[in-house]
């Protein structure tokens, strides 16, 4: 795992760049219109990652990872709703489709003065940086987790090699001659 990305992603300034990248934009233009779009909604609702990680007693990267089934399954379904709305964009259609990716979308475009496909693709690198950190993450706890058992096996086999050396059987006695 790259430590260092995970690490990185988890900055402002990483975070700003990764949709930037996935955005194909400047990132002053995503900071931009990621501050004028905010709140975004692409977390499932009513989930507060650092409080609920800290609530609960772990390090936010292995409630991110635990997390990771319900985060896939709501950017399936959110993805799939900005499809929907990209589809009709194209088509000229877009004003038939009541959806809250709609609104937030056209919304945010207004404010940004922007066009709607510059703030799908900010949506879409949202999405993506959701999935980035959460497969990172993912990988972090198993890495955690192996790392732990390797130093447990390893303390094991020390105790076992410490005793075997210290127990050599029953004490041989010698007989007077």
């Amino acid at each position: 795992m790259d430590q260092i990305e995970l690490c990185e992603l988890m900055t402002v300034s990483g975070f700003y760049r990764f949709l930037a990248q996935q955005a194909r934009l400047t990132t002053q233009e995503v900071q931009k219109i990621y501050l004028l779009g905010r709140p975004w909604g692409v977390w499932p609702a009513g989930i507060d990652v650092s409080l609920e990680a800290a609530e609960a007693g772990i390090d936010v990267f292995t409630y991110l990872a635990a997390l990771q089934p319900l985060i896939t399954m709501d950017a399936q379904e959110k993805e799939a709703e900005l499809g929907a709305y990209e589809t009709a964009l194209a088509r000229g259609e877009s004003a038939n489709l009541p959806s809250a990716s709609r609104q937030h979308v056209e919304k945010v475009a207004a404010l940004a003065a922007e066009n709607e496909q510059t703030i799908c693709n900010v949506f879409h690198a949202l999405y993506g940086y959701r999935q980035r950190v959460g497969a990172l993450s993912i990988q972090k706890m198993i890495e955690n987790k192996t790392a732990a058992i390797t130093n447990l096996q390893r303390g094991l086999e020390a105790e076992m090699r410490r005793r075997d050396g210290n127990d050599h059987g029953p004490a041989a006695h010698s007989s007077p001659a």
